[in-house]
């Protein structure tokens, strides 16, 4: 079964039917848990139970979000009943909600970047990579292994919705790249649950790569340096550049050029 998506800037789009009615959410790898916004969950009468699920976003900070059980959620002929959704608006127009990884947790999903369309329930193919799969509850992120430029290997969560390579600051140093150059840009902000966050973009000379099928590599890849709780996290800027297939099942995924 093939779904076209659409961008929204780099975040993958898709259509969806939740509690019979039709929407659309981004289908992001790195949310965790599966949110429909506020105002979603209104029309279709999804009432929150009283219960929470408090997660750690990559900078630590702790967000607790209510949770509530939708009837039904489709992609395509895909349909999963009785599914624990968070309630929370991430501030995205035009957009109902956001699709995690758990959704396809009995089932490979692949997102074919080339032709703009997501597979669901198709024999998985490419190069395969083994995952760490990690589940809390009604959340599940993916976290493979990374090679920097200069030879070390990381983790880092597989991310769509984040663009550029985003590291942990304290790997700036031993990438030589000093984070008070001026050719650094730096930015200081608030995020949407008000922390305060100080982060710092330029870009990396030489590769990164999956150490166990090197030929998945970006050249000089963007790269946003800032303090967070993982290695890193990569994003749409390296895995547009694939075929990528999450096979939950079987703790992988598998990566075609």
């Amino acid at each position: 079964m093939q779904i076209p998506f659409e961008y929204l800037a780099h975040l993958v789009t898709i259509p969806v039917t939740a509690a019979g009615t039709e929407a659309r959410f981004v289908f992001d790898s790195g949310i965790g848990l599966t949110l429909l916004t506020e105002s979603l969950a209104r029309e279709i009468g999804c009432e929150t139970d009283g219960s929470t699920f408090s997660g750690r976003r990559m900078s630590g900070q702790e967000v607790s979000v209510p949770l509530a059980t939708l009837d039904s959620l489709e992609l395509g002929d895909y349909r999963r009943g009785g599914v624990t959704v968070g309630v929370l608006d991430l501030g995205v127009d035009g957009v109902d909600g956001f699709l995690s990884l758990d959704f396809f947790a009995e089932t490979p999903v692949t997102v074919d970047y080339g032709s703009q369309q997501i597979h669901v329930d198709e024999p998985p193919s490419g190069i395969p990579v083994e995952v760490r799969v990690d589940r809390d509850g009604p959340s599940t992120a993916v976290h493979m292994p990374l090679e920097l430029p200069d030879g070390r290997t990381i983790s880092v969560e597989v991310d769509m919705g984040s663009n550029e390579l985003i590291l942990d600051e304290r790997f700036a140093a031993q990438l030589g790249v000093d984070l008070d150059d001026a050719a650094v840009q730096k930015v200081d902000g608030r995020d949407e649950t008000g922390h305060e966050y100080t982060r710092y973009f330029t870009s990396l000379d030489g590769l990164v790569r999956v150490p166990t099928a090197p030929e998945l590599a970006q050249r000089d890849p963007d790269v946003q340096f800032q303090k967070i709780i993982y290695d890193g996290l990569v994003g749409h800027a390296f895995l547009r550049n694939f075929t990528v297939t999450y096979d939950l099942p079987n703790a992988r995924i598998l990566v075609a050029q």
